[in-house]
């Protein structure tokens, strides 16, 4: 399929696969899911929601909360026991898709029609075999502006890169956000689901991936797991598979994902992200070698992709800014005293 499609037919040519387990926040994950079924409505936009049922009276209002929508489809089933498991998820909703393309989303994400539109474009024209687009976390505050509201999605962007801190938490980039060939995800046999609990499993589907399309290479600093406030600051995998976000980064094309509360029960979901990395770097140690060789960061990338575009240096400063952990990330004095205190 080449050539650009109107609006319509674009989306009509993209399906969203969405885990969803309502082991922990129960009410919050209905909501959004929710919402995000009512966003989609009217655009072809088809959403596969795989959701592991536990038969709890949340995942009976799931069920009768997604009935009605176009387009939606949910495939419920008991799938698994215990931790949650989104690549098991995603693979089930795999099977129910059916159109040509197909993007990686979570439920906590605030659909934005216009860039699945603008990236799915790009992947169909030919232009990059598949997309990732970075994605900006929102404290609570910014949450509630954009869900009443208060603040469009350009007004955010606009508070973001004038440095305002209230409205978010961070930018992750790379992110799990992938438009891609449903063809892909069949060859890459999905994703690996001994990934269960959290982390991980969406780096090591993207270096699947982009190794498929021969677009990541191996350092010596590969496994790296040092974690950025900066998009450009990078290192490891996450660099290898952030000069991939570049042209969104310069286009300042960010999904919003919508806060929530971490749940007290969920330590054992996170205990297992220590495993999922060891699994990782097993799976992908042959991209650990090589000799360094110029900038060990994004920085000079970046540079010379706003140079190469036009682009002034000085609208992506908050880029730049790589502070870790200040006080400055927290939106409410409760959490600023709470960071203070530990």
């Amino acid at each position: 399929m080449k050539g650009k499609l109107n609006a319509m037919e674009c989306l009509s040519a993209l399906t969203a696969i969405v885990p969803l387990d309502l082991h922990f926040r129960p009410k919050d994950i209905i909501a959004k899911a929710k919402l995000m079924a009512e966003m989609s409505q009217g655009s072809s936009l088809k959403i596969v929601f795989a959701h592991n049922d536990r038969e709890t009276k949340f995942d009976a209002m799931l069920k009768g909360g997604l009935s009605d929508y176009k387009d939606i489809s949910l495939v419920s089933g008991r799938f698994y026991e215990g931790v949650v498991n989104s690549s098991l998820l995603r693979n089930i909703a795999f099977a129910q898709v059916s159109t040509t393309y197909l993007v990686l989303l979570d439920v906590d994400l605030w659909l934005d029609l216009g860039l699945l539109r603008k990236y799915l474009n790009l992947v169909l024209c030919g232009e990059v075999p598949f997309a990732i687009l970075p994605c900006l976390y929102l404290s609570l505050v910014g949450s509630k502006a954009l869900m009443s509201g208060k603040r469009s999605i350009e007004q955010l962007l606009d508070n973001y890169f004038a440095f305002s801190r209230k409205e978010f938490l961070h930018l992750a980039n790379p992110s799990s956000i992938v438009v891609m060939q449903s063809a892909d995800y069949e060859s890459l046999e999905g994703f690996n689901i001994e990934f269960s609990g959290h982390g991980y499993e969406d780096f090591d589907f993207m270096i699947r991936l982009a190794s498929l399309h021969s677009l990541v290479g191996s350092s010596p600093d590969f496994f790296s797991n040092a974690t950025m406030r900066s998009p450009l600051f990078v290192q490891g995998f996450r660099r290898e598979l952030g000069r991939l976000c570049l042209d969104a980064l310069l286009e300042r094309d960010f999904f919003f994902h919508v806060f929530h509360e971490k749940s007290p029960e969920s330590n054992q979901y996170y205990s297992l992200r220590s495993d999922n990395f060891s699994n990782f770097c097993e799976l992908h140690k042959k991209y650990s070698g090589g000799c360094r060789g110029g900038d060990p960061t994004l920085i000079t990338a970046f540079i010379e992709k706003c140079l190469s575009s036009g682009k002034s240096i000085q609208e992506y400063s908050i880029y730049f800014e790589n502070k870790p952990g200040h006080v400055d990330r927290y939106d409410t004095f409760r959490r600023r005293m709470k960071f203070l205190l530990k």
